[in-house]
């Protein structure tokens, strides 16, 4: 990906970003192979009410150039100690603690299939997930921690697992802030926490 649409990607994420409650991050900047990132494509939209956690995910790749996407990744901060899946697609399970090739351990990942066995989401795909956070959080919480660094790894915030690409192609596509983008996100965020306090 170029410096140009590296820049563009996280504009559009800036402005997409802690809007009417929501969070959401556009996957990916990176890739875990030789795959070019722009083909790993997906959008997560997160969203806090109270202890309630709910997850849409839209598989945004397309056409001759389209995946399926088998596993999610994400990470949850402050006062987050766990989730409990409440609903969602059939086949999906959550699992705790995994490991997305190439960008280190997150916290939490919505497994389906393995390669071509289990549930998927295609192209075009839309899902929604519901969740019970154990603690306390907000969608900050999920959108801005990084996973835990292996060595010779890239830390991220969020992954997918791409799956039956072109060719077959499978790869690990991650969203990775360019520098100071978590600086002003946050800076937004607060802002937007004093604002709802001042309305209630």
């Amino acid at each position: 990906m170029s410096a140009r649409e590296m820049f563009l990607a996280t504009a559009a994420w800036l402005a997409c970003a802690n809007t009417a409650g929501a969070s959401i991050i556009l996957l990916s900047t990176h890739s875990s192979d030789a795959t070019d990132p722009a083909l790993l494509s997906a959008t997560l939209d997160f969203s806090v009410a109270g202890n309630m956690l709910t997850l849409t995910i839209t598989n945004d790749t397309l056409g001759e150039n389209g995946f399926n996407i088998n596993r999610l990744y994400f990470n949850g901060g402050g006062g987050v100690t766990g989730l409990a899946l409440d609903s969602g697609p059939g086949g999906w399970v959550l699992e705790f603690d995994q490991h997305a090739g190439g960008f280190g351990t997150f916290g939490f990942a919505l497994i389906g299939g393995v390669g071509r066995i289990g549930p998927t989401f295609a192209p075009g795909e839309m899902a929604t997930f519901i969740f019970t956070i154990a603690g306390a959080g907000t969608d900050l919480d999920f959108t801005t921690n990084f996973s835990a660094l292996p060595p010779g790894g890239m830390a991220a915030i969020a992954a997918a697992k791409f799956v039956m690409g072109p060719g077959d192609d499978s790869a690990y596509g991650a969203f990775v802030p360019a520098p100071g983008v978590l600086a002003v996100l946050g800076v937004a965020g607060l802002l937007g926490r004093r604002r709802r306090r001042r309305l209630t």
